[in-house]
């Protein structure tokens, strides 16, 4: 059975918390502040109170017995510009095994025929240093729009961000 998205559920909090909890290096992975995590019910709440505003919007990756693999958000949505930022975790277990290439598929294939969004544009932004994410964006044809030189900090020093976007026209799958 192949893999499908389906939107975030509050039974699904969980296993996402859980997640960020045993990641143990959440600092290469955004260049947002890192803050620590609160408990599961503030958690849980924040999350489905973000997609209750229905500016954010969570998918989770399942396999036939709806095991979560992976998720993939989007957000700040900006009707006037059409475009919406978005992003993606597979945990270190789910790596290398083509699900982020599904994921994404399957994603970009939603978000661009969801009316309500009407989007021109979807964009993510990267680590200089994560060349998977990187070759992901790139299989599926994302311009690499820009680079913030020194723009945020990890254990190992100071990091670029990678600034990649699709534009609808562009989308082949």
């Amino acid at each position: 059975m192949g893999y499908q998205l389906v939107r975030l559920q509050e039974r699904h909090c969980s296993i996402l918390y859980r997640w960020d909890l045993k990641e143990p290096r959440r600092d290469l992975y955004t260049c947002r502040p890192i803050n620590p995590l609160p408990d599961l019910k503030t958690y849980s709440q924040r999350l489905m109170d973000r997609v209750r505003s229905q500016r954010h919007i969570i998918y989770c990756l399942t396999q036939g017995d709806e095991q979560i693999l992976g998720k993939i958000e989007a957000f700040d949505w900006n009707p006037r510009n059409k475009s919406m930022e978005f992003g993606y975790y597979l945990p270190p277990a789910h790596r290398g095994q083509g699900m982020g290439t599904a994921m994404l598929r399957l994603f970009l294939g939603e978000i661009f025929s969801n009316e309500t969004l009407g989007l021109n544009k979807v964009y993510a932004t990267t680590a200089e240093h994560n060349t998977a994410s990187i070759r992901l964006l790139e299989r599926f044809g994302f311009h690499l729009d820009g680079i913030l030189r020194e723009h945020y900090w990890t254990a190992e020093g100071v990091v670029a961000q990678l600034h990649f976007s699709l534009l609808r026209a562009e989308l082949k799958l």
